[in-house]
């Protein structure tokens, strides 16, 4: 009798142990990951995504470099290498027009957007109201960068991809900001993203592009930023009073087509007349580190302008 008595208090207990593990868990449980995207909007995944949409190719990039697989995106990223030519696809070229009923029906469990193109931020709030949670980000600078890539690390569990691509490199650009505190003079420098049509050459200020803040960060001064009026671009007549050092040059579209227009620009006399020019001190700047985001290759992209600007 106590024998059997014993054994019924033993099973109680270990039924007890067994609820209170069990409500542990239930207490426990929650979302695989949340956080809160460029837009200001709470992003909640319930489970590691495993049918991911990048309509961005810099973004897919990304994502790539942050250990992740691509199971629908856009014609740029196929176009750039970036994904097999085999992927889905709800837009054949930059993301900027993106086929939505296409992309709901492909059913993806997490969408990865740019916060800078319109038809994307609209495809963001279209999926997040139907339930698939789509995230915004916006990257003009290195600091945006390491935090998307943290973001989406923490969502592929690739905290060694955080580390090389992310960590490292801005250990690097540390170095390189450090060395080209030691230079003494302060360039003068003119920002130009050209196209290849009619006064399609335009120029930045610090704020436009972020090659611009890059070369904020390395010590020259843009000409650009203390202008009164900057619509379409500065009046040649600024920027021959401003005489700038260096010329930087980025290229939309057909580069080609891009370079022969600027080039003719440049050929003009009033430009002739810019030291920068007479001495061959301007720049066309390469796509895939200055069109694109640089991702991985940022530490690459600040060693470029620190020698275009300091040797």
């Amino acid at each position: 009798m106590l024998k059997k008595l014993a054994g019924a208090v033993m099973l109680a207990a270990v039924i007890l142990s067994f609820s209170a593990c069990s409500s542990e868990q239930a207490q426990d449980s929650g979302p695989y990951y949340s956080f809160t995207d460029d837009a200001g909007v709470s992003i909640v995944l319930e489970s590691k995504p495993q049918k991911v949409g990048v309509l961005f190719s810099s973004y897919a990039e990304a994502y790539c470099d942050a250990g992740g697989q691509i199971y629908v995106t856009v014609g740029e990223s196929v176009e750039r290498g970036i994904v097999d030519s085999d992927v889905l696809l709800v837009d054949s070229g930059a993301g900027k027009t993106i086929d939505t009923e296409a992309l709901i029906s492909f059913e993806p469990d997490f969408v990865i957007c740019s916060a800078d193109i319109k038809a994307q931020a609209d495809a963001a709030g279209l999926l997040n109201s139907a339930g698939i949670p789509a995230a915004q980000f916006h990257v003009e600078s290195f600091d945006d960068y390491l935090n998307m890539l943290k973001i989406l690390t923490d969502i592929t569990g690739d905290s060694a991809a955080y580390q090389n691509n992310g960590l490292d490199v801005k250990q690097n650009i540390d170095r390189i900001l450090s060395e080209a505190q030691n230079e003494d003079d302060t360039q003068r420098v003119l920002f130009i993203r050209s196209g290849s049509g009619y006064s399609s050459a335009k120029a930045k200020r610090g704020d436009d592009h972020f090659a611009c803040q890059m070369l904020s960060e390395l010590g020259a001064y843009n000409i650009a930023d203390d202008a009164p009026v900057l619509l379409d671009g500065l009046s040649i007549e600024h920027i021959l009073e401003q005489n700038p050092d260096f010329i930087f040059i980025t290229t939309m579209g057909d580069e080609s087509a891009a370079r022969a227009y600027m080039d003719s620009v440049l050929a003009q006399r009033a430009w002739q007349q810019l030291d920068a020019v007479k001495e061959g001190r301007y720049t066309y700047l390469p796509k895939d580190l200055f069109q694109f985001k640089p991702n991985s290759r940022w530490d690459e992209a600040y060693q470029y302008l620190k020698d275009v600007l300091y040797g």
